[in-house]
């Protein structure tokens, strides 16, 4: 089990059962109305108050998380040091070259699209809230979706179409909670977009790696001049696997932002952003946690390599 299984996917995970869990009520008050003196309105209350909970519970989880980067990166790592069953390589067998190997020989055998364009208007200047890769690196477009639906639940019970109007202003307090979470989310994507076109620029090399059980994607960066291994590298994980399927294994990258922990950087390869939400970790060779860490997005390794 390794960095993927990372407490935002159990969190995500939660919040679908949730979601699965009150849908049927939805369905059910719509239909039948949620009198609480009826069958149909019991049933429709209870499953809406346990999926709403624990989609609360997901989302109050996950808005903690995401204000809390280095407590999500220490558990990712920690996670790895348990439970990962490869002893970490020593720093000597975790170089450049033994890496970029191990990305190549990764990396499938699939034609690779061309990435998107990013989205502009007519002077060629980047507009954050038309481009669908930046809104879906945050999850935008669902939790849009989700507020406005839970918005015109509230609204039909507050016109009494069904539900009440004391019934359709506490669904009306719930959208207003999505509608704070698309806020919250819409401005770190607005803040993303502004360090995608930021002057701090440099040229990285880059490598990709994959998990060997859930397959989500990493970039490890290194300086482009002179040894890549006389510096730290850089990790940073990949929103979707869908833009990894898109990357070689291997290239530079002009890199927007400030290469340093904890900050949020944009690599462009191929002319496109590569969005994600996660931060960059900058990776210490002589910890065994980041060792290990690196070990295990390399894949099985033979054991004369490891003696």
């Amino acid at each position: 089990m390794g960095p993927g299984r990372a407490p935002e996917k159990w969190l995500l995970r939660v919040g679908l059962v949730g979601l699965f869990i009150a849908t049927p009520g939805v369905t059910v008050g719509c239909f039948e109305g949620f009198d609480d003196g009826t069958e149909a309105g019991a049933f429709a209350w209870f499953t809406m108050f346990i999926g709403g909970l624990l989609v609360g519970a997901a989302a109050y989880g996950g808005l903690l998380l995401s204000l809390n980067p280095q407590s999500r990166k220490e558990r990712r790592r920690r996670t790895v040091a348990l439970r990962s069953l490869q002893a970490p390589l020593a720093t000597a067998d975790l170089t450049y070259s033994t890496l970029l190997e191990a990305a190549t020989s990764s990396a499938g055998d699939a034609p690779r699209q061309k990435p998107p364009a990013p989205a502009t208007d007519d002077r060629g200047r980047l507009v954050w809230w038309r481009d669908r890769a930046l809104l879906s690196a945050f999850r935008l477009p669902g939790i849009a979706g989700w507020t406005v639906f839970v918005a015109l639940t509230g609204l039909s019970g507050v016109l009494h179409l069904f539900g009440g109007t004391g019934r359709g202003l506490l669904f009306l307090a719930a959208s207003a909670c999505g509608l704070v979470v698309s806020v919250f989310g819409a401005r770190r994507a607005r803040a993303l977009a502004r360090v995608a076109v930021s002057e701090d620029v440099r040229p990285m090399r880059w490598l990709l790696l994959h998990e060997p059980h859930d397959g989500e994607a990493y970039l490890l960066l290194y300086e482009a001049d002179g040894d890549p291994d006389e510096t730290a590298p850089l990790l940073l994980q990949i929103a979707t696997k869908r833009q990894a399927r898109r990357l070689a294994p291997a290239g530079v990258a002009d890199v927007h932002g400030l290469p340093r922990p904890g900050a949020a950087l944009v690599p462009w390869i191929d002319g496109a952003p590569l969005w994600t939400s996660h931060r960059v970790t900058t990776l210490d060779l002589t910890s065994e946690d980041d060792r290990g860490l690196l070990t295990y997005l390399m894949g099985p390794v033979p054991r004369d390599a490891r003696a």
